[in-house]
Order: structure tokens, then sequence, then C-alpha cells
């Protein structure tokens, strides 16, 4: 089936939703957003609207500053291990952050910090999945597909400030 696209104007820039067959798949941030009327993004009344509905409420409620979750909604496929470090991602508390080595802890694999910054890097749903959150063991921000300003920003957004 054909992907679909719709993009949310956000504080942060324009963002792109993608699903396919019902199923949210991918979202990007402003510098890999697609340039699309939103109106011909999708067609009215199909099995995505509610994917589409439903992200699109969640994303506008967290830039309102609501304390939202992820958890317990739909992950898209990944890898066993990218599954259950997504899952433990959408299950940080808006407004925490934990290191890579505890959200391997969280995930089942302790030593795996490493892995983890891995399966952060291919995050299909960033914000929903708030790898945003994840921070290095030292307290620096680590790395973020959105950019440190982005990373920065978003934390900021939940209350949270990082030094360095």
């Amino acid at each position: 089936m054909k992907l679909q696209i719709l993009t949310l104007d956000t504080p942060i820039g324009r963002i792109g939703l993608f699903a396919r067959s019902g199923k949210l798949v991918r979202i990007v941030f402003p510098d890999d957003c697609p340039d699309v009327d939103q109106n011909d993004s999708f067609s009215a009344g199909s099995n995505t609207d509610q994917a589409f509905k439903e992200t699109a409420d969640f994303i506008e409620r967290y830039f309102k500053g609501e304390p939202v979750s992820w958890a317990g909604k739909p992950i898209p496929e990944g890898t066993e291990f990218q599954t259950r470090v997504w899952n433990a991602t959408a299950a940080i508390p808006f407004g925490t952050t934990v290191t890579y080595g505890e959200l391997a802890e969280m995930a089942g694999n302790p030593r795996t910090a490493r892995a983890v910054g891995t399966a952060m890097k291919q995050n299909p749903l960033p914000i929903l999945i708030p790898c945003h959150r994840v921070i290095a063991a030292n307290g620096k921000l680590g790395g973020f597909g959105g950019g440190m300003e982005m990373k920065r920003w978003l934390l900021r957004h939940e209350g949270v400030e990082i030094k360095g």
C-alpha cells in the first residue's frame, strides 16, 4: 500500500508523519520533512486517519506541555532488541532523563548501552518514543537525529536543563 503523509506545524518546525496500511511508520523532523499540502497528503476516511488523528493529538498535547506518554501504544516493527528498547523508551516519563545504561537495564539487557544508542539512532517515531530523554552517563546530551539544539529545546520544554 502507498505511503501516506501528513505534515504538522509545531514549535520546532514542520514535522512529517508517515503511515502505511493504517499504521504510523515514521516521524521526520523539519530538515527532513517533505513539502506537501496537508489536504492532499492522505485520503479522508482511510484507516490511516485514526493513526494520524491519534498522533497529531498526542503531538499537539505534547507541545502544550502536557505530560503525555506513548507507553503501551503501537511501536513500528524492528528487531526484537529494538522493540524492547523503543517500548522502554516510550515509558520514560515526561520531564525525566535516563542514561543509555539505565535504558539498557529497563529493556532487560544491562550491558548493552552502546547497542541502545544504535537503537535510538534508528528510532522511527521521535517525540512519541522520546529518545531525546536519553542522555550520556556523564550527564551530557549524547546524540540526537534532530540535532543537539533540538534535543536541548525538547528537554527544556519538559523542564529539564542539561549542562554542557
